[in-house]
């Protein structure tokens, strides 16, 4: 039997299933940047590509503050609704950021 915890996590993977995102995707993504690197070297306007696991998430109304962990260490992140969805539609947003993403 699963613990409440599990239901949870579960379920929410089946409605990001259900909405047609792989959750699993097979796609290799190029990192550029470990999160020491751009700690430690950052420049205003770098674009910087960073894989880990999202370890906690603070959703503050349009605006949400992660802890991104990699291999090599932490980064606090920031998310603004406005810039993930360009368009008026604030769905992947308002579900699948804030309601679905563990």
């Amino acid at each position: 039997m699963l613990s409440e915890q599990e239901q949870i996590r579960r379920d929410s993977l089946q409605k990001i299933i259900d909405y047609g995102i792989n959750p699993y995707p097979a796609a290799e993504f190029k990192v550029t940047h470990y999160s020491v690197d751009i700690l430690e070297s950052f420049k205003e306007g770098e674009k910087v590509i960073i894989a880990g696991r999202l370890m906690r998430r603070k959703i503050q109304g349009k605006a949400s503050f992660g802890t991104i962990q990699d291999s090599k260490g932490k980064i606090q992140v920031y998310f603004n609704r406005d810039v993930i969805c360009l368009s008026e539609d604030k769905f992947m947003y308002n579900n699948f950021f804030k309601k679905w993403l563990r």
